[in-house]
């Protein structure tokens, strides 16, 4: 069934068969999108049957949006109760084992469903508190800064380190966009950021297929591209806060959701540009600092990979090199610069490599068969992808930042980065292809020069 230019109304609630194989079906009950569309909650919350909702909120989105929700409910005589997490040493909320057990210790057992007031961040930690009350959430988007309010995922931080978890998708989803055009304009750009990055991830899932046969559906990556029309076609009213960009960019991240949703999986939506800033975020976390929103890092995670794209068209990959580095990889060298790049965190990583076996050579070469002899077809996918100006071009336009130095990450963070992407879950990205076939230190080198 071609779904891909369905309204969102059409693509929840529901069951839809595909010819991937699949039915792709969404949590999502309830949607509403649009200016001055914030009362909705009322609706939102009869249409899961919440009676008594646990508000779930920060300091900022509080001010920003909760007081109002709060009076909305109120005007209905619906009973509530209201968390705001403090914040811990002055700085911003981060989707911690802090902020889920400041959610669950302070959690009133007789509301019956979660309100989420927020984003990325509250989305995240609303998602895990609804799986483990087995409550229904209801979200109140207050800014365009990422793409999973609709998705199953949860990127949270577990002792240091950066995990994608499988929870609930929200019941339903309130973004008015009056309150999301407010939104400090960082947030308005890691929106942005968030889904410049699927121009990359969508080249990437192609790959994965033919080199792993993983799980792939046109139909849902056709999704993500029309939610990409969306997003460029409202990114030059960012800048200026058009309402009519800003609600074109609230529901193209959205879509986004909605095909990780169906596609089980965050391909669709996530590769190497997301991976350059989750390194980066478990390096600051290791170093007891703050990084950039994870919208803004992808953003410039994307012009890399692109880059990268531009960089594996000038490639020839042979079975002799494959055989050489496979033959002088060092598992020692390996280990150590784990430790060096990511400190306390990184004997997890290596735990998790034992378990995954990536460096292991018949894998490696298994894979780099596959890889040569599918090139031509892999030649093609880079082909596709759209040049680095480009993207770089619509960012600009934006106001956004460009380059790592222009958000305080330096060139060894990104070459640390890159080479460490592949290791930190076990997931194949276009880091690991360029492994497999010996190109890792080589594209490193390249990488550094065009920085």
């Amino acid at each position: 069934m071609n779904f891909s230019k369905f309204p969102v109304e059409k693509l929840i609630d529901t069951s839809i068969p595909c010819d991937c194989g699949k039915s792709h079906n969404v949590g999502l009950k309830y949607v509403k999108v649009g200016k001055g569309v914030i009362g909705s909650v009322i609706d939102a919350l009869n249409k899961v049957g919440v009676k008594k909702p646990f508000i779930v909120t920060d300091k900022n989105e509080y001010e920003a949006c909760g007081k109002q929700v709060e009076e909305i409910l109120k005007a209905e005589g619906i009973p509530l109760k209201t968390h705001i997490i403090p914040e811990k040493d002055g700085k911003r909320i981060a989707p911690s084992e802090y902020a889920t057990g400041s959610i669950a210790l302070n959690f009133d057992s007789s509301c019956d469903g979660i309100l989420c007031v927020g984003s990325g961040v509250m989305n995240d930690l609303c998602k895990v508190i609804s799986n483990l009350t087995g409550k229904p959430s209801v979200v109140v988007g207050t800014a365009p800064s990422m793409d999973g309010y609709a998705s199953d995922g949860a990127a949270m931080e577990v002792n240091n380190v950066k995990l994608s978890l499988k929870e609930k998708v929200p019941a339903a989803l309130v973004c008015d966009v009056n309150v999301m055009a407010k939104a400090p304009m960082r947030m308005l750009h890691a929106g942005l950021g968030d889904m410049m990055g699927k121009f990359s991830a969508l080249s990437e899932w192609k790959i994965a297929k033919i080199i792993n046969d993983e799980y792939y559906c046109q139909e849902t990556a056709n999704l993500v591209t029309v939610s990409l029309d969306k997003i460029v076609k409202g990114s030059a009213g960012v800048i200026d806060r058009n309402p009519d960009s800003i609600e074109a960019i609230a529901e193209g991240l959205i879509l986004s959701g909605i095909a990780m949703a169906f596609a089980g999986t965050s391909r669709p939506a996530s590769g190497l540009e997301h991976y350059f800033s989750h390194a980066w975020e478990m390096m600051a976390l290791s170093k007891g600092k703050e990084c950039d929103l994870h919208g803004i890092q992808v953003g410039i995670g994307t012009l890399l990979v692109l880059k990268i794209y531009e960089y594996i068209k000038t490639l020839k990959p042979t079975m002799e090199r494959v055989i050489e580095h496979a033959k002088n990889f060092n598992e020692k060298a390996w280990e150590d610069n784990i430790k060096r790049v990511f400190s306390d965190t990184a004997d997890d990583i290596i735990a998790m490599e034992k378990r995954a076996k990536k460096n292991e050579t018949s894998g490696r070469v298994k894979r780099a068969e596959k890889i040569i002899n599918n090139w031509d077809k892999i030649l093609k996918i880079a082909e596709e992808t759209p040049p680095s100006k480009t993207i770089e071009d619509i960012m600009r336009n934006a106001g956004m930042p460009l380059k790592p130095e222009d958000i305080g990450i330096s060139k060894r963070e990104v070459i640390d980065a890159f080479i460490c992407s592949r290791d930190i879950r076990d997931k194949y990205l276009l880091s690991s292809m360029i492994w497999d076939i010996g190109y890792m230190e080589d594209c490193a080198k390249w990488l550094e020069t065009v920085l």
